[in-house]
């Protein structure tokens, strides 16, 4: 049988306190689309400008920063990179919490995503240092699934909070998201620790090597590539349809401005059930090329009826929902990827794949925003001029499901780059 690490209590807590920092940088990354229409009024923006705020600035230096992550976490270990990106997260709130001018908005923007940009990455670490190996997806699952309560609370709670008869204020929130950065900074100063790889008695040292050989090791494997490109097309429509245009666009179709929420929320919980579902399946099943291709499957299917079959709400809860299901594909795609990196680069390897995510975040958003100016000709947008700027989304998914059918190479979850370690017993 493969030899394991058991459950500790340290490594559990360790394990709670990075998923809640994912859950907070996850919260950051899209409450921004719960206040479009106030921030658009507060900072005299337009769409396309709010599209560069909410998505561009974030992800652009989110997905730059996330090999860099990988090395840091490499090399310093988790409490200190975790620490630090908490740091710059509760930084950057209570400086976007007091901004009134949009390129002062962008500079703490940039700011949030530099620091958001640690929280998957560190989480990751922790799951591959502290929990059993051979319940890795499901772990990757479980932690997708806490950090998917901070877009469930943008899109439910704080979005009845902002659309109230009393409505609270997107400054109120930032602040408030900056002082829940310092508690969070109190815990993992007090309980995070790094961890170290035992056999038996011994503990195994690793000399780091030379960080270009790494990146060389990375960017030099083709299934590196596929899996990155299928995380960043499966993940794509939740996180755009959540940030910018998903709500206006529900109620383009007839249906009110909380039942929008409703269904932004419903996709997120779609997410949240079916991350570690998916992480259970594919480690339960000894398989991870089938549940990405049954995730992509899901995911077509579902933008094609957001966007082109809105016909009822029972039709919209079972479509978004399904949404949720197919995006958590990529849960199992880090999974995959940790099989295909070894351990001295494999915080940069799955950096490597958040950072695919974020680029194509950070590329399509604002261009759909072009596109929806294209087709509107400077008119008001129509459900049409959406049906057309959405075909885009389409092909994306589409584009992760011929991946997942034909490109993707089955691990049988085992490492492809080191030997399994076994014991007699």
């Amino acid at each position: 049988m493969l030899q394991d690490r058991p459950f500790t209590l340290i490594g559990t807590l360790v394990w709670i306190i990075c998923a809640l920092f994912f859950m907070y940088e996850f919260l950051l990354r899209t409450i921004i689309g719960t206040f479009q229409h106030p921030i658009m009024y507060d900072l005299h923006i337009t769409r396309f400008e709010f599209a560069v705020l909410s998505t561009t600035a974030y992800m652009l230096v989110y997905g730059f920063m996330q090999v860099p992550v990988g090395i840091i976490a490499d090399r310093l270990g988790l409490k200190k990179t975790v620490l630090f990106g908490v740091s710059v997260c509760l930084i950057s709130c209570i400086g976007f919490a007091f901004t009134h001018y949009f390129y002062m908005a962008i500079g703490f923007r940039l700011l949030m995503g530099f620091g958001s940009s640690f929280g998957f990455i560190c989480l990751l670490v922790a799951v591959y240092d502290w929990m059993p190996n051979r319940y890795s997806a499901l772990f990757i699952g479980l932690s997708q699934f806490i950090g998917t309560m901070g877009p469930m609370l943008a899109a439910g709670p704080v979005n009845s909070l902002a659309s109230g008869e009393s409505p609270i204020s997107w400054h109120a929130v930032f602040i408030s998201l900056g002082v829940f950065g310092i508690f969070l900074s109190l815990l993992i100063i007090f309980f995070v620790k790094s961890n170290q790889d035992k056999a038996g008695k011994f503990i195994i040292l690793r000399k780091p090597g030379p960080i270009s050989q790494d990146l060389k090791r990375i960017f030099s494997n083709s299934q590196v590539w596929i899996i990155a490109i299928y995380s960043s097309c499966i993940y794509f429509a939740i996180e755009y349809l959540s940030e910018n245009e998903g709500k206006t666009f529900i109620m383009m179709n007839g249906y009110s401005s909380n039942f929008a929420s409703f269904m932004i929320t419903i996709s997120w919980l779609g997410y949240a059930i079916g991350c570690p579902l998916l992480g259970f399946l594919s480690d339960f099943y000894v398989r991870r090329k089938g549940v990405m291709v049954g995730a992509a499957i899901c995911g077509l299917l579902s933008v094609v009826t957001i966007f082109y079959f809105p016909f009822s709400r029972l039709i919209l809860f079972s479509a978004f929902f399904l949404l949720g299901i197919g995006a958590s594909g990529q849960s199992v795609g880090f999974a995959i990827m940790r099989e295909q990196c070894k351990r001295g680069y494999l915080a940069a390897g799955l950096g490597f794949n958040n950072a695919a995510i974020a680029f194509l975040a950070s590329l399509n958003a604002p261009l759909l925003g072009l596109l929806l100016a294209h087709f509107s000709q400077g008119e008001p947008i129509s459900l049409s001029d959406y049906h057309w700027a959405f075909s885009l989304i389409v092909l994306l998914v589409l584009c992760s499901s011929v991946l997942a059918i034909f490109f993707i190479k089955e691990t049988f979850c085992k490492s492809v780059g080191e030997p399994t370690l076994l014991s007699r017993n």
